[in-house]
């Protein structure tokens, strides 16, 4: 009885989990480049039911001792291209990354959305530094923001002057941080159209994600259910012993 409660309630925690990342999702719906996450579960672990004496040379059951987290992964999949008419606006029309400085190190995004700081640096929404060539920041003249021009190539003018080159680059694999932000395991350098004046949106599919939350609220009841079923069975039998 006891298996039964450790599996009602490690399914209660695992789908709480769910919701937790869905709920994300869905609040990410509109950010430019955002990529939807998912979670994968596996067994906490197994027992074995050892078959009684007589029964001849059956192999023993297998006894789930409840459900867990394996990993999160991020769905990888491309958003569609808006235009935004704003020549600091950039999407990735392919594979690839931008990469970014941030006060911890070299992270990824996708999301586009830049803008000019005060110093005369191409940054993120969030202020960071957008690497160029050789990793080091892009430098704009502050005064030339209608006049800048980015290439497919990824290549940045002000007016007719080069200042530098985006870095987009492929990566193995993937681990979200946050904020649109990412690690990456082995970046090479990628030569996938650039489009100005445009942002990737989020790739979060809301009907998807509404029907998935759906379906982890109704996994999560059915468990929480049972929970009590065997709660109740276990009073109920405390209660019978001391009589």
């Amino acid at each position: 009885m006891s298996i039964g409660i450790y599996n009602a309630a490690s399914a209660m925690m695992v789908r709480l989990s769910e919701v937790d990342i869905i709920a994300h999702n869905l609040a990410n719906a509109e950010t430019p480049g955002y990529r939807a996450q998912r979670l994968s579960f596996r067994n906490f672990g197994e027992t074995f039911l050892w078959a009684i004496a007589g029964t001849g040379n059956r192999p023993p059951a297998r006894l789930s001792l409840g459900i867990t987290i394996d990993r999160q992964q991020v769905d990888l999949r491309s958003g569609s291209l808006r235009p935004t008419n704003n020549p600091l606006d950039v999407a990735i029309d392919g594979d690839g990354w931008f990469v970014v400085q941030t006060p911890q190190g070299i992270r990824y995004t996708r999301k586009g959305n830049f803008a000019i700081s005060r110093d005369g640096m191409l940054v993120t929404s969030d202020g960071y530094p957008v690497l160029g060539e050789n990793n080091q920041p892009i430098r704009i003249p502050t005064n030339a923001t209608v006049a800048i021009r980015i290439a497919e190539t990824g290549e940045i003018f002000a007016g007719t002057q080069r200042v530098g080159r985006l870095q987009v680059v492929t990566l193995q694999t993937v681990q979200p941080v946050g904020n649109g932000y990412f690690l990456g395991v082995n970046p090479q350098p990628t030569n996938t159209r650039i489009a100005q004046g445009m942002l990737e949106g989020s790739n979060v599919q809301v009907v998807t994600e509404l029907v998935r939350m759906l379906n982890a609220l109704r996994s999560y009841e059915m468990s929480a259910r049972t929970f009590s079923a065997f709660e109740t069975s276990k009073q109920a039998l405390l209660e019978a012993t001391r009589a």
